[in-house]
Order: C-alpha cells, then structure tokens, then sequence
C-alpha cells in the first residue's frame, strides 16, 4: 500500500495495521475518515450530502424559469443558480482550509471542459458580428448560464465521496421523480400546477417569466409540472426511469427483497404516468431506445422488465387510452409522421424535418464555428430565430461542427463509455461491482436517451432536463471512476508491518 492510500484515512498506527488486512474495494467503497467525523460532529443538517440532496429537490421541484429571488442583478437568481454557486463556493474554502476535504476524481470532466471551451471559441471567432449585431451580452449571458450548468456535473462529482452518498443521492432523486409524476397525474386530471401553487406561496420567490402555463395538443390538456414544456418533462422523467429500475435490486430499503421491488415497482409506474400526461412522442421514442439497449446489455433481464412494463403500459391506456391510441398510430405509420413533419416550413410551429434543408443551408454560411453562442434568440422581444426542435441543429448553426463535436464528446462518449463498464463478460478484469455496474448501465442508458432525446427538442433551452443530465453524468462519474480505483491495486492486499517502507 502506498504512502497516498495510508494517509488517505486519519487511523492510528494500530488502526492502520488493521485495516491494511481488508480487500482495497471495500475501503474505495466507504466514507472517508474526515467526512465521517464531520457528519457526527455537525449532524446530517449541516453535512455535505445534506446540502446536494437540497440542490437537488431545487432542480426537480422549482419551476425552471419561472421564479427568481427579487434581489435586483443582471440576471435573473433563480434558486438553481444560487444553489450551484453557494456550494461551489463552499467547496472551493473546503479545498483550501480542509485537510480532510479532498479531490475527487472527475472522470469525464474533460469532456465537460471541451464542449464549454468549443463554446468560447464559437463567440471568440464571431466578436465582430455579435458586437454589430447588439449580441454580446447575450452571448456572454449563455455562456455563464452553461458553465453554471455544467458545474452541477462538478458539486455532484466532489460531494460523492462515498456508494453511501450515491445512495442517498438516487434513492432521493427517484423518489422526488415518482412524486412529480403522481402530482402531474393530478395536474392532467384537474389542470392543477401544484408546483405552480407550492412557488407562488413562496414570500421569497417571485415570477419572472411570461411562460405558457397551458399546453393543449389535439384538444387535449398536457401536463407539465416542474418543467418548462410537456415534451422538456416528458425527457425528464423518462431519464429517471434506468435509476428506479436499478434501485428494485440494489436499493437498501426496504430490506426485504418482495417488499423493495414493490416499492421501487411504485416509483417506476408514477414516473412512467408522469410521462404520459405529458402527451408526448419524444418520450416514447426515448423509452423505446432506452428498452432496446437495455434488453441488448442484459439479456437475462427481459422478464423483470416485463414485470415494470406490462403494468406501465396497461396503467398508460387507463389514463389516457384516447392519447395513447393516437400516438401508436402515429408511431407505426411512419409516412403519415414524416408528413407531419414537415408542415410549415420557416414558421412558427413548423415540422421538424421543414426547417432541416433550410438550417442546413444557413449553417453553410459559417460551418466550422457557427454564428456564436448567444446568437440565436427564441423567445422575447428581441427574438430572431425560430426553435428548431433539435438541439444539434440549433448548436450546427450557433457553433458550428466544432460544437456539435463537442456536444457528442460531452454526452454520447460518456453513455458509450458507461454501457461499456456495465458489461458483464470480462467483469472482474474492470474490478466494478455487480452494484456498480448496474448503476454504470442505469446511468449510461439515461444519458443515451437524452442524447436521442436531443434530436427532438432545443434540449439546452429547457433548464431542468439540462440540469439532470449533469446529475446523471455525475453519478456514472462516480461509478467510472471506482474502476480506475480497483485497477490500482492488486486483486488483494497484504499486510505490511507499520513503519515498514
């Protein structure tokens, strides 16, 4: 054992010579000896995992771009935002004046710092014509808004310490999913916004959007919760749906195997009704790819999906058989949807694949770099583009090749890369856990949905799926990262006399 891994934990001599005797995966595995005295010390309140889960329950239950505190700034702060840069700030002095605090490996950061420096480039390149054109600001603006973003990646990744913490963090975040799929249940019954009602009573919360509150597709109502838009809730929640899967096998409560998949089970049919309320085609598309790469990375596994499926999908046509009907047509009658599709051209509300020819052509102008991040308006007074319904076009025409490469790299590369950790032939020679490697896959599969989810909505424009990407990304960097661990130490470790050298 090196000097590195002895000083890791603050143990006496005595201590160390005990421990140097346990297998180097269940030390990798536990809470650090500084985190643990802090808890005790200062109590769950005041702890780390504390303060992420409260970030967190900000991302999923408030409103994204609705509410803000009503202290007078440049930009609007919104709660997310205020979360994001006080821990930020609380773990950059943990750093400088805690011994105990230490740096977590941030595998897949590298990818993050790429696509943000693409970015920079993409309004560097275009100073000139963002400056004529009264942008600037606005690019400036989009570029901190992405990097606070991305930082949720960071505080995930620096305040998981430990598979207890990841625990917590996926326990809390699929249960706070399945409540907001129970309460946007409700809201497609009763047209009724609970989180709407929950901000407004809010004394230090005040609105600052002029947002629909009101979606109708067909004739019919669409909810849409916490999120920005029916379809942006529809993604959400469909991310989540890996996670609540992986828990009713691995989660630590309840404890008896029967009752723990019924509860999970529970979490699971409350997300999927969630996303049919949105009454959205993405969501399915997204769950299908999801179902197919599941199936492809356990094979074995095909008879407890069935047991979330079939009563998911007959649950889905008691809600709502008019819509579900529909949206099966719509769905196996492939030339009747690209028809569909291709509505409108170069108008409010056009198909996706209409504005495919003429984006295309308007990014041969500027290629490599685009026009700038920042440069494309959707909404407001000071609008100049139309949303495209596909974030890859909208970053093809904002910031060119470079940034659709650097949007790849920051998501397509990690789910890949995730889904390859959680295969099960040559596990041993990875050093991951069966645990680890099922949270890799729920994970990877989560971010690959969002990734097909990309080609259906300006997934960047709406906050909150936005967010849960960083956070999913965080907790399969975590997973990642226990591989880099293991591969560092032999299969088991001897015991070494203290003060040998």
């Amino acid at each position: 054992m090196s000097s590195a891994q002895v000083s890791s934990t603050p143990l006496s001599s005595a201590q160390v010579s005990s421990a140097q005797v346990t297998s180097e995966k269940e030390a990798a595995t536990s809470s650090t000896g500084a985190a643990r005295v802090r808890e005790k010390g200062t109590g769950f309140v005041l702890s780390w995992k504390f303060l992420l889960l409260v970030l967190i329950g900000i991302i999923m239950i408030v409103p994204a771009r609705r509410y803000a505190l009503p202290i007078p700034s440049a930009f609007a702060l919104e709660p997310y935002r205020v979360a994001v840069a006080l821990i930020v700030a609380l773990i950059v002095v943990a750093m400088l004046t805690d011994r105990g605090f230490r740096w977590q490996r941030l595998t897949f950061g590298g990818l993050v710092v790429f696509y943000l420096v693409t970015q920079v480039i993409s309004i560097g390149v275009n100073v000139p014509g963002l400056v004529d054109e009264g942008l600037a600001e606005n690019a400036v603006s989009s570029l901190g808004s992405v990097v606070l973003i991305s930082a949720v990646f960071f505080v995930v990744r620096m305040l998981s310490t430990s598979e207890s913490v990841i625990d917590s963090v996926v326990s809390f975040t699929v249960v706070v999913g399945a409540f907001i799929g129970a309460c946007v249940a409700l809201e497609r019954v009763t047209r009724v916004n609970v989180f709407i009602l929950f901000a407004n009573s809010l004394p230090f919360l005040q609105a600052t959007s002029l947002e629909e509150s009101e979606f109708i597709k067909q004739g019919t109502a669409r909810a849409f919760g916490s999120a920005q838009h029916p379809i942006a809730l529809a993604v959400f929640l469909c991310m989540l749906i890996p996670l609540a899967i992986y828990q009713s096998r691995h989660a630590r409560w309840p404890v008896q195997l029967a009752n723990r998949q019924l509860f999970w089970l529970g979490c699971t049919l409350c997300l999927g009704v969630g996303m049919i309320s949105a009454v959205s085609r993405t969501g399915f598309v997204m769950l299908g790819v999801m179902t197919i790469i599941f199936i492809m990375m356990r094979p074995s596994a095909i008879s407890r999906l069935l047991v979330f499926g079939i009563p998911a999908l007959a649950l889905a046509f008691v809600v709502s058989p008019r819509n579900m009907l529909s949206m099966l047509r719509e769905l196996t009658n492939p030339s009747a949807l690209i028809e569909s599709q291709l509505t409108a051209p170069g108008m409010t509300g056009s198909g996706r694949l209409a504005d495919l020819g003429p984006s295309l052509q308007q990014a041969s102008v500027h290629p490599i770099f685009g026009t700038g991040l920042g440069s494309r308006i959707t909404t407001g007074r000071q609008a100049n583009a139309f949303i495209l319904d596909n974030q890859l076009l909208s970053t093809l025409l904002e910031s060119g090749i470079l940034g659709v490469i650097g949007v790849i790299a920051m998501i397509l590369v990690p789910g890949i890369r995730l889904l390859a950790l959680a295969r099960r032939t040559n596990a041993a020679e990875r050093g991951l856990s069966d645990r680890q490697r099922d949270l890799a896959l729920a994970t990877g599969i989560g971010i690959i949905g969002y990734f097909v989810a990309l080609f259906f909505l300006d997934a960047f424009l709406f906050i909150q799926t936005f967010l849960a990407f960083f956070l999913l990304l965080g907790i399969g960097s975590w997973a990642a990262s226990q591989q880099t661990r293991y591969r560092a130490v032999p299969a088991s470790v001897q015991a070494i006399p203290v003060g040998a050298k």
